[in-house]
């Protein structure tokens, strides 16, 4: 058999099996190539939409950066901040801040940090 009908074999072997792709031990491409290929479709995509002066063109959405969750999800309690003079009521008055007296038959008034330091000392009165 001489070359020419070796070329003709091998030809009607690409027409009849076109789909196939050449696999070798050594290709450890894994379908980096199809990945890379997509990869440059879409940047080439994304060139064209920023070339686009119509706006016709849809935007890439593999390139859309994320939007910050403040700017998505704005806080519903966003106020302009308080006067000091209404700061300085609200401290006063909260809970944190509020005086707790005992007050004792004679009028006299305690405050719970001087009730706590008199239970102390006298932890076991009945």
């Amino acid at each position: 058999q001489g070359p020419q009908t070796m070329a003709a074999r091998h030809a009607e072997d690409k027409e009849l099996y076109p789909h196939v792709p050449l696999r070798t031990r050594f290709n450890l491409d894994g379908g980096r190539s199809q990945q890379l290929s997509r990869f440059y479709q879409l940047t080439q995509q994304h060139r064209e939409f920023y070339r686009d002066k119509s706006g016709t063109m849809q935007i890439v959405p593999y390139f859309v950066l994320p939007v910050k969750e403040k700017e998505r999800y704005p806080h519903p309690l966003n106020l302009p901040p308080l006067s000091a003079k209404t700061r300085w009521h609200l401290l006063r008055v909260s809970p944190t801040n509020l005086r707790t007296y005992q007050t004792f038959p004679s009028g006299k008034r305690v405050t719970s940090r001087e009730r706590a330091i008199r239970d102390s000392f006298f932890e076991c009165r009945a």
